[in-house]
């Protein structure tokens, strides 16, 4: 913003000097401003992933796999943890899952079950297909298990460890 001051004095013009002043006032404003700003952003996304403030805001919770097939010495202190637990999964599945034209087409019904494992830094790895439908179904499941958020990975002993899992997929046309 320029601001100039213009006085008319016996039919002369006398230009004052505070455009200069307005300018520096002006861009000491916008630093503040900026300043201001840029600590709002910080606080507001530099919460840091998997603090118990982050854990607490997305509501983070255990989910637990099949039991049965885990060795007593495997069993982590605390599973990994997905943001609403088994909801948010089935939640997330059911949001992201396309059935592709060709299943549609064809009829193609049933359950693809993929096996996974949430590693050491939270995310969905190593996927499998357990139990196939059909190769579109497979590959439609797969791109959803791709696309999942991170986990809070499982512990045991203090350390972060995998945890493999198994998902269903059902699909019926």
């Amino acid at each position: 913003m320029f601001a100039k001051l213009v006085a008319k004095r016996r039919n002369e013009i006398i230009h004052n000097h505070v455009v200069c002043n307005l300018k520096k006032q002006e861009m000491e404003i916008k630093h503040i401003i900026s300043t201001v700003i840029l600590l709002i952003s910080i606080s507001s996304f530099g919460q840091k992933w998997n603090t118990v403030e982050f854990i607490n805001k997305y509501k983070y919770q255990e989910v637990i796999g099949n039991i049965d097939d885990i060795d007593e010495k495997c069993k982590p202190d605390k599973y990994a943890r997905y943001p609403n637990g088994k909801k948010g999964i089935y939640s997330f599945i059911s949001q992201n899952t396309v059935i592709p034209k060709k299943a549609t087409k064809e009829k193609i019904s049933g359950t693809v079950i993929l096996k996974y494992v949430v590693d050491e830094k939270g995310y969905a790895t190593d996927i499998e297909v357990v139990q196939s439908v059909s190769k579109s179904l497979d590959k439609a499941s797969i791109k959803v298990m791709k696309k999942m958020e991170r986990w809070i990975p499982g512990k045991a002993d203090g350390k972060n460890l995998r945890v493999e899992y198994r998902q269903p997929f059902t699909y019926r046309l």
